[in-house]
Order: structure tokens, then sequence, then C-alpha cells
């Protein structure tokens, strides 16, 4: 893959993921009667809390699948699941993401809510992780490693930034686009999440097939075929 279209396909994924616009009237909700100078600073922390996050886990990964012994097919087939119930919640969404009462609770019984809850799990949760995590391990697998390492890698602060941004003038994002505006980039964003979701199940078990049916003996060509058609 060439580096600007890796670039580009690295930021798309984890923008839709994390969605720091669609988790606008989120942080709202979460520091709602705080002061506008304390608010500011909670989304400055989130934004670099996300940003080490991401990358811990981007820089890890291969690591933590390696001592667990998991191949990258059950990762791209678990983090598909994973991402595509998110891409569907915000596709079909049953009600707009609302701060429960428990998290308001502790958001006004906490000083800092920056990395719990508002990182972790609202922006950089469990969808966002694996897409780093799988990330990570197909680099590995290439030739050109170190260089797209740095390609993807820089996509990490990028997002951290656009979470500080979207977090810090969320009130002004709020008024110009409204919550029908906000609604719409979060269901836009759902379909393409989908759309990486299926891609990621599709390679898992098109991998499984391959490694399972392909290099043994025992094979057909009509399986031949049709993984052939589909790689």
């Amino acid at each position: 893959m060439e580096l600007g279209s890796l670039f580009i396909s690295a930021f798309i994924s984890l923008l839709v993921i994390t969605d720091p616009f669609g988790m606008v009237a989120v942080f709202l909700a979460i520091t709602d009667g705080d002061d506008p100078r304390w608010r500011n600073r909670q989304s400055l922390k989130c934004g670099i809390y996300v940003t080490i996050l991401l990358l811990v886990f981007f820089l890890a990964g291969t690591y933590i699948l390696q001592f667990f012994g998991f191949t990258i097919h059950a990762v791209n087939i678990t983090g598909g699941l994973i991402i595509g119930v998110i891409g569907w919640q915000l596709l079909f969404p049953k009600d707009q993401r609302k701060v429960t009462k428990a998290e308001h609770v502790e958001a006004q019984e906490k000083k800092d809510v920056s990395f719990v809850p508002l990182t972790m799990p609202i922006v950089a949760g469990p969808g966002a992780i694996s897409v780093v995590v799988t990330a990570a391990v197909k680099i590995t697998q290439s030739e050109d490693s170190l260089i797209e390492w740095l390609v993807v890698g820089s996509v990490i602060p990028i997002i951290g930034l656009l979470t500080w941004l979207c977090f810090r003038f969320a009130p002004a994002l709020l008024r110009f686009l409204g919550k029908a505006g906000l609604n719409a980039m979060s269901r836009i964003m759902g379909f393409i999440v989908l759309c990486i979701a299926a891609e990621m199940m599709i390679q898992g078990l098109v991998g499984v097939a391959y490694q399972h049916f392909i290099d043994t003996p025992q094979k057909t060509s009509l399986l031949l075929y049709g993984l052939d058609y589909l790689v």
C-alpha cells in the first residue's frame, strides 16, 4: 500500500472509531456545571491521554498477541465484531449516547474526568484499541515496516489533537452544527465503521480458511476458486 493511502486509511479508521465530533454532547454533559477554564484543561488532558493510550497499544500490540498466542486472523475477526457493534450503534442508535446516572455522579464527585470516563472508554475504547493493535500486527508483516510504523504512528497524535479541539470548542460546535448535525455525522461515521468491520472479518475468515484448508492436502477447486476471488 502506498504511504499516502496508508495514512488516509489509518486516519479515517481511527477518526470514525473515536468519533470526537459525536462525543461533543457527551463531553458537555459530563462537564456540565464546570468552570470553562477547568473544562478546557479537561479537554487538553483528554487529548493527551488518547494519544498516549493508543500509542502504547500500537507499540505493544504485537507483543501482547505473541504473549497470548493470538493470530492476526483472530484479531481481525474479533476486532471486526467489536467495531461492527460500535458501527451499528452509531448508525442505528436507540437513543443518543447519554451519560448514565452513575457516570454523572462519578463525574461530579471526581475533580478529574479526563481519563475515566472521557478517554477510556468513551473516546479510546475497545474499538479504537482493536484498530491500532490490528494495524501494528499487519505492519510487522510488511517489508517497509519502519516507514509504515512512522506513518500510522503519526496518525495517533492527530486524532488526539482533533479530540482536544472538538472538546475545547464543544459549545461552539454544538451551536453551529446542532444536535441534528452531530447525529447525522455520527450516522455517516457508523456506516463507514460497519464497512471497516466487514472488511476486517472477511480478511480474518479468508485467512483462517487458507490456513486450515488451502495449506492442507484436502482442498477442493470450488473452495480455491471462491477464496481466490475474495482475496
